[in-house]
């Protein structure tokens, strides 16, 4: 595991520690949520992301500036906010659970809709830690319509290996 990694790690198990004291839900998406759901950590990643609750955005931004987090001003506080700790940049988007149980974002990215079994009680692993992590069936939704939102962006090699990693996480579960 290279540093970077390792440093990442190390984020991801405090921010988790800080979130579950105070009892705010969060889960890990992105790269390390799919290593996360896989329990295994793949590829270096380049970011660090996790998903908060809208109604708890603002006490889980202030109980990690109380922890030694850093506010960056760079997102619109309507959709997430984007952190340093110690060196290590990570982020917290916010999402609204609806009356149909579905998943909707504000701001630039409103027309994402996600399943509503995207944030649920089953944790995922990474290197030994027990993280919660969106589900995958919520990180394959997001995946395939990227594309097709209005600020979206055409696939990459690795969200196309992501899907084909997802579906088959997906099939293996069912």
């Amino acid at each position: 595991m290279g540093q970077s990694t390792a440093r990442q790690l190390a984020l991801i198990g405090r921010v988790v520690a800080v979130m579950r004291a105070a009892d705010i839900a969060v889960w890990l998406f992105g790269g390390w949520g799919l290593d996360a759901r896989l329990g295994r950590i793949t590829r270096d990643h380049g970011d660090v992301e996790f998903w908060v609750e809208r109604g708890q955005a603002q006490s889980s931004k202030t109980l990690l500036i109380a922890a030694g987090a850093i506010v960056l001003p760079t997102q619109p506080p309507a959709e997430s906010c984007e952190f340093t700790w110690d060196g290590v940049p990570f982020s917290t988007a916010y999402f609204d659970r609806q009356p149909d149980g579905t998943i909707t974002l504000q701001g630039r990215w409103s027309d994402w809709k996600l399943p509503a079994e995207s944030f649920g009680d089953d944790p995922g692993m990474l290197d030994g830690l027990v993280v919660p992590a969106m589900s995958a069936t919520g990180m394959l939704a997001m995946k395939e319509q990227f594309p097709a939102l209005r600020h979206g962006r055409p696939w990459r090699d690795k969200d196309r290996a992501d899907i084909e990693t997802l579906g088959t996480l997906i099939r293996g579960l069912h």
